[in-house]
This record gives C-alpha cells, structure tokens and sequence, in this order.
C-alpha cells in the first residue's frame, strides 16, 4: 500500500497557473456573492460563515500549492484536481447533513406547533359556545351541520 501511495505521490504535479487563477477567482467571486446575499438578507449570517471559510479555504489551496500536494499524497489521489472534487464531495455531504438535522428538527417543530394551534382553536371554540350559552351537544350538531369553522 506504501508503494502505491508512493507511487502516485511521485506523480504529483501542482495545479498549473490558468486553474490555479480561476480557482482563486472563484473563491473572491464566492465571497462577495455571500456578502451581496447577506446584505440583501437573501441569507442569514449564520449560514455566511461556512461559505465564507470554504472559499478562503479554496483560496487557500489554490495558493499554497504544497499543502493540495500533502493532502493529495494522503488520501492517495492521482491528481490534485481529484483531491478538489473529493473534498467539494466532502462539503456538500456534510452540508447535506446539516440540512437534514435542520429540516428533521423543523418537522418535529411544525407538528407541535398545528397540534397546539388545533387546541387553541378547540378552546376558544369552548369559549365561544359557553359565551352564547350554547351547551356541547349543540355545538357537536353545528359541527356536524358544517356551521363552526
């Protein structure tokens, strides 16, 4: 296995200039983007700093070319180019995570919050019929009539 790794390490050569030019534009163009969206509140500021680290995270890379070498020689890639798109894999899998947390807790959230909205409604029903002096068997037989909303 030390041979293999070897072996493509030997092979390892850093990102040429031109891609080396347009990853660090994207990363510039990444983070003013975020900034654009967060001034406009098109996205909440909690959410601006993990964009903000990946792109000075690529912008990094694409400058020190050294430590895409290491890394690339670590996880065995053939080329730096593959240790980009793994770690961009890397990114979205996480994000996707968090997102699914996030959306599972809201989910959680939204039945609690119709389940007591459907009790508010039922009480301030109670409250209505005790106010017209109406008793339950004939707010049941409106009910039934289609009458209570």
């Amino acid at each position: 296995m030390l041979a293999l790794m070897q072996h493509f390490g030997a092979e390892l050569e850093p990102l040429p200039g031109r891609q080396r030019i347009v990853a660090f534009a994207l990363a510039a163009g990444l983070v003013v983007l975020i900034f654009e969206l967060v001034r406009r509140r098109k996205l909440r500021e909690e959410y601006s700093w993990v964009w903000i680290g990946t792109s000075v995270a690529l912008a990094f890379l694409a400058l020190y070319q050294d430590l895409l070498l290491t890394l690339s020689r670590w996880i065995g890639s053939a080329s730096v180019v593959s240790t980009l798109f793994f770690g961009a894999f890397l990114f979205v899998l996480a994000l996707m995570l968090q997102f699914s947390v996030r959306l599972s807790r809201l989910t959680l959230r939204h039945r609690t919050l119709g389940q007591r909205v459907a009790l508010l409604e039922e009480e301030l029903q109670r409250l209505r019929d005790r106010a017209e002096g109406k008793a339950p068997r004939e707010r049941a037989a409106d009910r039934d009539k289609g009458e209570v909303a």
